[in-house]
């Protein structure tokens, strides 16, 4: 029997502990007049929302409880979860943060009711052996980004919603769902492997029960069958690292949209269907799909007469109409804005090209500008196909009848981009998941308090998951007399 102490992780969430039998306590970790503690009213009007609070304090208190709350209502434990929160100044710039650091105290194997030789998060393993592991220690510690409210360079300067509804004006950044996301890492939603190696850092050196979820499509081993230079390579391995478990891939249906997919029609020795990325801001394509021509729009030229990249305006002397464009990816604006400057020339739709050659390009970004036409990112592979082929290339950009976004061979995918990012890589969804997932690494538009595919993935991993009786809104009505 063997426990393993102050493991610690660092992820862009945060983590907080109730469950359903379980008493959630929360650990004020803040000094006086500051995070948890602090008197002070939020500098924005409209980040209080609903929230009962009067200070950014107890706001921020309300919050954590509430977010704890969800997930007490879903799981189950009779042992006491207590999480250490704190604010502390974490990175932030204009346009984007960490909005929050979490870890797990401890991990253990190897008692009653666990499987052998698997490392289990304590919150966890308490739960499997209905037993207090770690005494009084906390089960989770998690720190949140006190810059964003303080700072006015911050994202924008507007500060954090506290509101328990789905309101938050643009621009703020919504805690309640980050919470949810933090909670979720600290309950077991992580890989406990190093970046450097490849090891295996929970108890005892042992697989731990997320990452023996982990499967390598190219290899077809999980990750507790890899040695350390495999699990390094399918780290980076996205789309072909997914997740192996039977609750999350039964229950892949409720919360995914059909994939979009591309087929090729023409010439004869390059068609076939292709796997395709969604943009971030893509309209959706249309029932019978979209077929057309292709132009390459790096061919073009802009209003200023230079090569066309897909971040300016197109200076076309015809017209793109009827057309679907292709664009390489660039460094020099977002795909969304390519996408605007593409539908603005009245194109029917867009593809954008991975120009690494390791997987499919960033499709990230938005606007406020109007898309009306689907865009869509490949592989490098299939745009090397059509550019070699524009004067008969013919393609439908339509939905799949089989494939969900966000899967691969009927599994879900996970965050395996090429260059492998600390705190990120692995212990997230795929960003090519929609709707949206609470999982993904990034703090997406989410339906308000929906843990999506998260409670299959804990089923998956050893937890005992309610259905619960009541919708996860209706909790916040009773809690906080929402109207």
């Amino acid at each position: 029997m063997t426990g393993l102490k102050l493991l610690t992780l660092v992820m862009t969430t945060v983590f907080a502990t109730q469950t359903f039998a379980a008493t959630f306590v929360i650990q004020n970790n803040d000094g006086p007049n500051e995070g948890f503690n602090d008197p002070l009213e939020p500098t924005n009007a409209n980040q209080k929302g609903n929230n009962p609070g009067t200070t950014l304090g107890e706001m921020r208190l309300n919050v954590f409880q509430a977010a704890a709350d969800v997930w007490g209502e879903i799981l189950n434990s009779n042992i006491t979860i207590t999480v250490g929160g704190s604010f502390e100044e974490k990175f932030c710039s204009e346009n984007s943060a960490t909005l929050g650091s979490a870890g797990a105290t401890s991990s253990w194997a190897n008692f009653a009711g666990m499987d052998a030789n698997i490392a289990y998060p304590v919150a966890l393993a308490e739960s499997l052996t209905d037993s207090n592991l770690n005494d009084a220690n906390v089960e989770i510690f998690a720190s949140f980004n006190s810059l964003v409210d303080s700072e006015p360079t911050c994202l924008g300067g507007k500060g954090f919603y506290y509101g328990l509804d789905n309101n938050a004006p643009p621009g703020t950044s919504h805690l309640f769902p980050v919470v949810l996301h933090e909670i979720a890492h600290g309950l077991g939603f992580a890989s406990l492997t190093d970046s450097g190696g490849g090891n295996f850092i929970g108890v005892g050196g042992f697989p731990d029960a997320f990452s023996r979820r982990l499967l390598d499509l190219d290899s077809g081993k999980s990750w507790d069958e890899m040695n350390n230079t495999e699990r390094l390579a399918s780290a980076v391995n996205e789309p072909e690292l997914v997740w192996e478990g039977a609750q999350t891939t039964a229950d892949r249906d409720q919360h995914l949209g059909f994939a979009p997919e591309l087929v090729i029609n023409a010439p004869a020795p390059i068609a076939g269907t292709f796997e395709v990325i969604s943009g971030e801001k893509s309209a959706t394509i249309p029932n019978g799909g979209i077929t057309a021509g292709i132009i390459d729009g790096n061919t073009l030229t802009d209003i200023n007469n230079n090569p066309a990249t897909g971040c300016t305006q197109i200076g076309f002397g015809g017209t793109l109409t009827g057309k679907i464009v292709l664009f390489d990816s660039t460094l020099d604006c977002s795909a969304s804005v390519t996408a605007f400057f593409t539908n603005f020339e009245g194109a029917l739709g867009l593809i954008i090209a991975d120009t690494s050659g390791s997987g499919f390009p960033d499709m990230s970004g938005s606007i406020t500008n109007p898309i009306t036409i689907p865009y869509v990112g490949v592989e490098k592979s299939v745009a090397d196909d059509l550019r070699a082929n524009l004067a008969t290339a013919n393609v439908t950009l339509q939905n799949s009848a089989t494939t969900f976004l966000g899967e691969n061979q009927g599994k879900v995918k996970m965050y395996a981009p090429a260059t492998f990012e600390p705190g990120s890589s692995v212990s997230h969804w795929s960003k090519s998941a929609s709707p949206n997932l609470l999982m993904e690494p990034s703090l997406n538009v989410l339906d308000f308090a929906d843990v999506d595919l998260t409670a299959a993935a804990f089923r998956d991993i050893g937890w005992s998951v309610n259905i619960p009786g009541e919708s996860l809104d209706e909790i916040f009505v009773d809690g906080f007399e929402q109207p």
